[in-house]
């Protein structure tokens, strides 16, 4: 046996060797924890809602998300059928990236999560409250939200207020407007403004949950129209419409930027939210008291106004006769 002849069976058992191991963090059942460092079992993070003992928060899938939220069975909203998700036929022909196509990419999105669009949108009870949850997915593109992303969006919207639900929540886990589709993307922050507007003016009460990252066309539109804002934990970062050294160039410097810009805290700090809970195992909870609180009040005002009424009828008969 010649040297050549041996160094290719090494580089046979070296590439049999590299195919074994995981392509990725999420094919082992372990994940590292950026905060303390430590390497957690993926079933204890499973019954720990995501959360390691550090009181890490790990993005939770979405489908766990709503097992959590929703008091028992809860029925799926699906994505309309015939919105073309790359409406710009978006492809590279030369360059760098010759032969991408985008589409491509959001087939192997569908094919990952097993969903149409980045949403997962579901109706149901919350602490016996009716209520309709849209859920981002950042595995589906970082939660892209593009033109079927929309059209999902305002199909949701649309059943809450045909429903007459008592609650609205949207947990948002959101990169942006998909650039990839142009102006048929962006025409998404107007859209979900007015889906918004119309289920304030059908007095249903909402919610935003930041659960992380939230950036972009999606933060500078649907995120701030809600009546509450809850940041789901201290760990929460980058809510923001851009990042640190993208505002850095714009403003010409990094020292006007603090250190917690985007994070959490910063956000509490600046007054851009309402609450910031210590665990996401808090939030049905807080959802439930704060909705029945509101909707109490809806119903005094509601009683109030009726009695209101009932006495200038009675006034006019008694004047009358």
């Amino acid at each position: 046996m010649n040297w050549i002849t041996r160094w290719k069976k090494i580089g046979i058992k070296v590439k049999q060797i590299f195919k074994k191991q995981p392509l990725s963090q999420e094919a082992t059942d372990w994940k590292n924890c950026p905060q303390c460092k430590k390497i957690s079992y993926k079933p204890d993070l499973f019954n720990n809602s995501y959360i390691c003992e550090c009181s890490f928060h790990f993005d939770l899938p979405p489908k766990l998300r709503m097992d959590s939220l929703f008091d028992s069975n809860y029925e799926m909203i699906d994505a309309p059928d015939n919105i073309d998700p790359d409406p710009l036929s978006f492809e590279v022909k030369d360059g760098a990236r010759e032969g991408y196509r985008y589409i491509d990419k959001i087939k192997k999105y569908r094919k990952a999560t097993g969903q149409k669009t980045a949403l997962i949108c579901a109706s149901g009870n919350i602490s016996n409250l009716s209520a309709v949850v849209v859920c981002f997915n950042p595995k589906f593109g970082a939660g892209r939200f593009g033109p079927a992303e929309n059209e999902h969006f305002l199909k949701a919207a649309n059943f809450a207020i045909q429903k007459k639900v008592d609650i609205w929540v949207v947990v948002y886990q959101s990169s942006g407007i998909d650039v990839h589709t142009g102006v048929t993307g962006l025409a998404g922050m107007t859209k979900s403004i007015i889906a918004m507007n119309e289920i304030k003016k059908n007095n249903i009460p909402t919610f935003c949950v930041a659960a992380r990252a939230t950036a972009g066309g999606t933060y500078a539109s649907s995120f701030f129209m809600h009546d509450f804002i809850i940041v789901e934990s201290k760990c929460v970062e980058n809510l923001l419409f851009s990042g640190k050294r993208v505002t850095a160039n714009i403003l010409k410097g990094t020292d006007q930027i603090p250190d917690d810009f985007g994070t959490g805290p910063g956000v509490m700090k600046s007054g851009l939210a309402d609450i910031t809970l210590e665990s996401r195992k808090e939030l049905k909870e807080t959802i439930a008291n704060l909705a029945s609180i509101i909707l109490k009040k809806e119903e005094s005002k509601i009683s109030n106004e009726e009695e209101i009424e009932n006495r200038e009828s009675d006034i006019k008969v008694s004047s009358a006769s």
